[in-house]
């Protein structure tokens, strides 16, 4: 009998969740080793022979190990682990349910079930869907036909007044003339060499725009090339124009720089071609 309360005195009562302090009782000057957690408690804190755990389980006698303890003098000792007993409660007041009030609260208004739909019941207040909007489609289909009708004249407008500016453009001895006074602008007595072939890039577009419609002025010259080189006769064109398209392209974007004797030959080319190709 005396044994079984010094056990029941040994116990050390955990709960689960709540960490819990255990003693090995390691003597002085001994050491010990680590105790490690476990699948039923886990190690907090660590401090000569103290462990602060929390138990895992709901229920149960944990099983702690055995612990090594050694001294500097090479003593070791094995060191048993307290009992340690996990009551069955959670400290947690979610855990513990609370009844229902008895008998439940129902709170009902008097009538019957088609009265309650009734006032659910939304599309009887919104009445009938809205018929199709007739006017207002109509009303869309002509500013829309109105819009395609402006665009498509104000394209044709546009085009009769390129059309009309190819039909101005000077031809043969005139073109010829054209070219040739160039020798007697600003920019070619003072060297302004990128004005200059701006001038010879103009006169080439329009010589260009009158024989091969090609009227569009936002084409590079090698674009204007391209769609001359579609056909035979556009080919041959190019055999006389491509010292001068070559020579507009250095002056104007790369600053190539020139002299008048040179300029004089690119002028005289020009009006040559245009002379010819102007007719």
């Amino acid at each position: 009998m005396f044994h079984m309360l010094l056990l029941f005195s040994a116990l050390a009562n955990a709960y689960p969740g709540v960490p819990f302090e255990v003693d090995y009782a390691l003597p002085e000057g001994y050491s010990c080793e680590e105790l490690n957690s476990s699948e039923s408690f886990s190690v907090l804190e660590s401090d000569s022979g103290l462990f602060i755990i929390v138990p895992i389980v709901f229920s149960d006698s944990l099983t702690l190990p055995i612990l090594t303890a050694w001294n500097y003098q090479g003593d070791t000792l094995f060191l048993e682990p307290p009992i340690i007993a996990v009551n069955g409660w959670f400290p947690d007041s979610l855990m513990i349910p609370s009844f229902p009030p008895f008998p439940g609260f129902m709170d009902i208004p008097p009538g019957l079930p088609e009265d309650y739909s009734r006032n659910v019941s939304f599309w009887l207040a919104w009445g009938a869907p809205p018929d199709f909007p007739w006017l207002l489609t109509i009303a869309g289909v002509i500013l829309a036909s109105a819009v395609v009708f402006y665009v498509i004249k104000r394209k044709k407008k546009k085009n009769t007044v390129e059309q009309e500016q190819v039909v101005r453009i000077p031809a043969g001895k005139e073109a010829e003339n054209e070219a040739l006074a160039l020798l007697e602008s600003e920019n070619f007595i003072h060297g302004h060499w990128p004005e200059l072939y701006t001038e010879v890039d103009a006169q080439f577009r329009a010589t260009a725009a009158g024989k091969f419609g090609v009227v569009n002025k936002a084409l590079t010259l090698n674009q204007i090339a391209r769609a001359i080189a579609a056909t035979a006769k556009g080919r041959k064109f190019l055999e006389h124009a491509s010292p001068i398209l070559k020579e507009t392209t250095l002056q104007r974007f790369a600053d190539w720089g020139s002299s008048r004797e040179r300029a004089e030959g690119f002028i005289r080319k020009l009006a040559k071609l245009r002379r010819e190709w102007s007719r």
